[in-house]
């Protein structure tokens, strides 16, 4: 199976496979008329990209990226031919126009869907989108609406920029990101010598160094939480110099060690936020380096 791009000979399979899963579950409307029936003026001509999924010579599935605003694309128009699903070709469409979207300079996908469409749903969220408050849509049918940020390859963490905009919905995959946050470390430098754990590339942190820090930022995180529970004004600070990670040594440490450590404070940090409440989540803190009000499930997406 291999991902191609569009072609005017493909224009009738972004149709019909798009018009087979829509009539199934629910009705054509005048918005998708406008984009199946003329790919190449509203699509591509305006910025977007159209892929495909060939399996043996044959096209099964099919995605679009359609450009809303600079920096800002919809995944749209993700079908896959009823016969053939189960073969992987959602995945690997939304791993190709998230690649494509990222080639193309986007800061952030969005998409809209129906509850009704868990499969779909899924691979969305294992792919990172989360869901965020929903508004007007184009779309009757569209009751649920899923972002991902695409920050640079390349970048400053200080340089990050944050849409705060999520719904409580996403609770339960950010909890999830953070408990198995640790497994996933340990899983990366399992194999690595500790030359290379230690290895501090361009006079930059080593890999000991960040996750030390990620260990050492762990308690102002509960404490962050906590400000927001408590509905302060402004949230504790941290230490921007980050002089207690470079006065900690961690490359004198054993990795073992450090992760032990941090995988003991993530633990407390995921029962504090387990016994959060409703009302709580309601509450918000102000950021003091961001200066942006932030509430628990935007805490949760920044740790993660």
């Amino acid at each position: 199976m291999k991902i191609i791009a569009y072609q005017p000979e493909y224009k009738s399979f972004f149709e019909q496979l798009n018009r087979a899963w829509i009539e199934k579950y629910f009705e054509m409307e005048p918005h998708d008329e406008y984009l199946l029936c003329h790919p190449e003026e509203n699509i591509l001509n305006k910025g977007g990209k159209i892929l495909f999924a060939e399996h043996n010579g044959r096209i099964i599935g099919t995605v679009a990226l359609v450009l809303m605003e600079k920096g800002i694309y919809e995944l749209a128009k993700m079908a896959v031919d009823e016969k053939f699903q189960g073969l992987g070709a959602g995945k690997l469409l939304c791993h190709a126009a998230i690649q494509e979207a990222k080639n193309m300079g986007a800061e952030k996908l969005i998409l809209e869907s129906n509850s009704l469409l868990k499969t779909a749903i899924s691979i969305y969220h294992k792919m990172g989108f989360l869901e965020i408050v929903m508004d007007k849509s184009d779309y009757n049918r569209a009751d649920i609406r899923m972002q991902l940020l695409l920050p640079p390859e390349e970048g400053k963490w200080f340089d990050r920029k944050f849409d705060f905009n999520l719904s409580d919905k996403a609770f339960p995959y950010l909890l999830e990101r953070l408990e198995t946050g640790i497994t996933r470390f340990k899983e990366a430098v399992r194999n690595l010598p500790d030359s290379g754990l230690s290895f501090k590339p361009h006079n930059k942190w080593s890999i000991k160094e960040h996750l030390g820090h990620i260990s050492l930022m762990e308690p102002i995180w509960q404490k962050r939480f906590t400000d927001i529970q408590n509905n302060e004004n402004i949230m504790t600070s941290a230490d921007l110099s980050n002089s207690a990670t470079d006065r900690a040594d961690f490359n004198r440490q054993n990795s073992e060690t450090i992760l032990e450590e941090l995988a003991s404070k993530r633990v407390q940090t995921i029962n504090l936020l387990k016994n959060f409440n409703r009302k709580d989540f309601r509450n918000q803190s102000l950021h003091p380096r961001l200066q942006k009000p932030m509430r628990i499930i935007d805490l949760m997406y920044f740790v993660a």
